[in-house]
């Protein structure tokens, strides 16, 4: 009398086997892959975030260029000789830099490079450094900003100190366009991750609030 054995054979273990490999093959190609899309999404939008910042803030400053109160400066109205240069030029463009000569906006640490000292109606000094304005109507921080590219990295610099904005800069151009309503600052700026071999195109133009001889 015989007895009737049951289970998996040989054949169908190694199939079996075989199916599960490839399985696990597909699943973790889809990981790879699903991983590797999610390192690009992400260092994309980090670019994206870095350029918008480094061009706000550019942007916030291109408009303050040239605002120097309500009077129009004279020669008479300067004490030191280097602010009238400055004050004559407040936008400069170079091959890879920026130079804005701008009125401060409140919370800017640190001493300015001028104060305008002014009442509106026929009183106006530009004085070196940070001077006491409680004496007059109006006193106006007024400073010098350049943004530069430093090899790779774009860089703030105020009255000798320097901070960087932005990492990973392949290019940087700025262009001053005159335009019948008013000119305006063209700013371009190339980012790369180096990693992953992105690269990323960002641009943007500021109309000038106030007018501006060209650079």
């Amino acid at each position: 009398m015989s007895r009737t054995q049951g289970g998996f054979g040989l054949i169908e273990g190694v199939l079996a086997l075989a199916i599960g490999l490839l399985l696990l093959a597909a699943a973790s190609q889809l990981f790879v892959s699903a991983h590797d899309t999610w390192r690009l999404q992400g260092a994309a939008a980090r670019l994206q975030a870095d350029a918008r910042l480094a061009l706000q803030r550019m942007a916030q400053d291109i408009r303050m260029a040239g605002m120097f109160g309500c009077l129009r400066l004279q020669p008479d109205d300067f004490t030191d000789p280097l602010a009238l240069q400055a004050f004559a030029q407040p936008l400069q463009v170079g091959a890879n830099s920026l130079s804005l000569v701008v009125a401060e906006l409140p919370g800017h640490t640190g001493a300015p490079d001028w104060t305008l000292l002014t009442n509106c109606i026929d009183e106006a000094h530009v004085h070196s450094g940070r001077v006491d304005g409680s004496q007059h109507p109006l006193a106006i921080p007024i400073s010098q900003y350049l943004y530069v590219l430093d090899g790779t990295t774009l860089r703030f610099r105020r009255r000798g100190a320097s901070q960087p904005l932005v990492d990973h800069v392949r290019e940087m151009r700025v262009a001053f366009v005159e335009a019948p309503q008013g000119g305006r600052v063209d700013v371009h700026l190339t980012l790369f991750e180096p990693t992953l071999g992105i690269e990323q195109q960002h641009a943007l133009s500021v109309a000038l609030r106030n007018p501006l001889a060209g650079p």
